[in-house]
């Protein structure tokens, strides 16, 4: 505004040469005026457009985002000057990954967040999608997490993904048909198959056990726990020699087919994602079902037909043998294409947070 009195001021010097150019000082008054409403009125909408909200993208499974929406809300209601867009995707984690995949290939990712399963970082962080973390979090807050989540976000001394959950494989089962029938739950495979082939007889369910049999990256992660049960194993980590072809891995694969062959699995099985199992066990359409822990608030959610009759149990395996469980896992990496990148840590830091 001194600027403007200056400026004003010294066009009353320049009224005489103003006036012989055909122009009035009063007018040279009204037009500065009229100039600096205009600065005035941009300088407003500037200062709005500032203070509207970044919004952070991110894409998830669909069946996660309900799931997520209770921490979205707290979060937006802590930072309002944060809004989260989750974006629902496929449910098979590989079509989701597959979605990011191409959106970093076309170079115009929309995602400012990666939300990503513990088998693509190595791939992502190779590609430079993902901005390392390394320097945002000490070392202090990465012991508040499982080791093995930490390292499965690490390449090459970076850190490329903060874990948010951790995945095990793990067999859920029916309380109230066991009870039924007068059966302890089953501690092997030769028990589960019996189990299940009991309560068929009895009527009491169409299926026995259903699982991932899709070929896809579930039906590899519920083989390895199968591989584990019978004491096999798929690439020795010191030798690197593969087990494929021990009588271990071959007696994995003839228990798959015998749930197959026997029906105690349904022949479509073989066409199986984790929702399409879960769908099968939550209707009571089955007695046993091999999945994640996602399943439990879903069989036990308002509505469901088998609330409340429904327990989980580490895998079965041979007599004598170890049960094996397949870790999984998703967190959250910073997609390196991102303009907000220290608002999108704020939302990782939030999410995976105690």
């Amino acid at each position: 505004m001194n600027t403007l009195r200056s400026w004003l001021h010294d066009l009353t010097h320049l009224a005489a040469p103003l006036r012989r150019l055909g122009l009035n000082i009063r007018r040279s008054r009204w037009i500065a005026i009229a100039l600096l409403s205009c600065i005035g009125a941009i300088s407003v909408g500037l200062i709005a457009l500032s203070q509207q909200p970044v919004t952070i993208s991110f894409l998830v499974r669909a069946l996660e985002a309900d799931q997520l929406q209770i921490l979205v809300d707290e979060f937006e209601a802590d930072n309002p000057d944060i809004r989260l867009d989750v974006i629902r995707g496929p449910n098979a984690a590989d079509a989701v990954e597959d979605l990011y995949t191409a959106s970093f290939l076309l170079g115009d990712s929309p995602y400012d967040l990666i939300f990503a399963d513990i088998v693509w970082i190595p791939k992502f962080a190779a590609a430079g999608w993902l901005d390392d973390l390394s320097d945002r979090v000490s070392e202090d807050d990465l012991a508040d997490f499982l080791t093995a989540d930490v390292e499965a976000g690490q390449v090459e001394g970076g850190l490329y993904r903060m874990p948010f959950r951790s995945d095990v494989g793990m067999l859920y089962y029916r309380t109230d048909l066991l009870e039924e029938a007068g059966l302890e739950p089953p501690d092997t495979f030769e028990e589960l198959l019996d189990a299940s082939r009991t309560l068929q007889e009895q009527g009491l369910v169409n299926w026995g056990y259903v699982w991932q049999g899709l070929q896809y990256e579930g039906l590899a992660a519920g083989f390895v726990e199968i591989l584990e049960g019978h004491g096999g194993f798929w690439i020795d980590p010191e030798s690197l020699d593969v087990g494929l072809d021990q009588p271990e891995a071959i007696a994995a694969v003839e228990f798959l087919q015998e749930t197959i062959s026997s029906r105690v699995s349904p022949p479509g099985v073989t066409n199986y994602l984790e929702e399409d199992s879960l769908r099968v066990f939550q209707n009571g359409n089955a007695a046993f079902l091999r999945n994640w822990p996602y399943v439990w608030p879903e069989v036990n959610r308002e509505g469901s037909a088998i609330r409340g009759q429904v327990a989980l149990k580490p895998m079965v395996s041979q007599e004598g043998r170890s049960s094996g469980a397949c870790q999984g896992g998703w967190g959250f990496g910073i997609s390196a294409n991102t303009p907000h990148p220290d608002e999108a840590w704020r939302v990782v830091e939030f999410f995976t947070s105690e």
